[in-house]
């Protein structure tokens, strides 16, 4: 009995001392990685307007430089400096008038996201990016511009008011990890929490935040 005490008792330390291990094993095997490089892609844009203006979305591009970290299993940081052209397409065409107008506003981004992803693979990776994301807005183009009829005078003047822009991004998307690279493919989602023009009882909108829906393509380099 004693003896089968005994044995119990260094059975248990060893289990203890392996499962110790193997979570320590666990912890040290993960590498911390860094990867650079560049992304591209489409744009869907409109702008929230207050009281509401009906909207087609705007396609364009957008295009920039990618960091990622990964600091643990799981779970990172990717941040990245981006142009993205944004906007809004007005189309209203009723029997009583026709009013055409789009225009394009460009801005520099900077995106600071959580990185989290799931391997479903020894080579592809289920990812989503989620932070807060600043823009600052350096320049605008009227594409289209016919209007017969319109409420609004910043039609007449319709530079953007706030270049400030700052707001909230999030993305899902496949990774693809080769010998010569990680490519990404991502779905991403700008809503905005500021406002482009002044809002107020004395100016024409009480609300005009961007919304960008976004599709990229991710080349990075471990």
């Amino acid at each position: 009995m004693k003896r089968m005490k005994e044995i119990r008792g260094r059975g248990c330390i060893l289990l203890f001392l392996l499962v110790n291990w193997m979570g320590y094993s666990q912890e040290t095997d993960f590498q911390p990685e860094w990867a650079f490089g560049l992304n591209g892609g489409i744009t869907l844009s409109e702008v929230g307007f207050v009281p509401r203006i009906p909207q087609e979305l705007l396609v364009q591009s957008s295009g920039g430089l990618t960091a990622r970290y990964i600091q643990e299993d799981h779970f990172g940081l990717q941040l990245e400096l981006n142009y993205s052209l944004r906007g809004w397409k007005h189309e209203v065409d009723t029997a009583i008038y026709l009013n055409h107008y789009a225009e394009s506003l460009l801005y520099l981004e900077l995106p600071l996201m959580t990185h989290i992803y799931f391997n479903l693979g020894k080579r592809t990776r289920l990812i989503f990016n989620v932070g807060p994301q600043i823009s600052y807005h350096i320049g605008e183009k009227v594409l289209e511009k016919n209007i017969v009829n319109h409420d609004y005078d910043f039609y007449e003047h319709p530079q953007v008011q706030n270049k400030f822009d700052y707001g909230i991004t999030g993305g899902l998307g496949m990774e693809l990890r080769t010998g010569i690279g990680h490519f990404i493919l991502e779905g991403r989602y700008f809503f905005g929490l500021s406002d482009i023009f002044y809002n107020g009882r004395e100016y024409d909108f009480q609300a005009s935040h961007n919304q960008v829906i976004g599709v990229k393509m991710t080349y990075l380099l471990p």
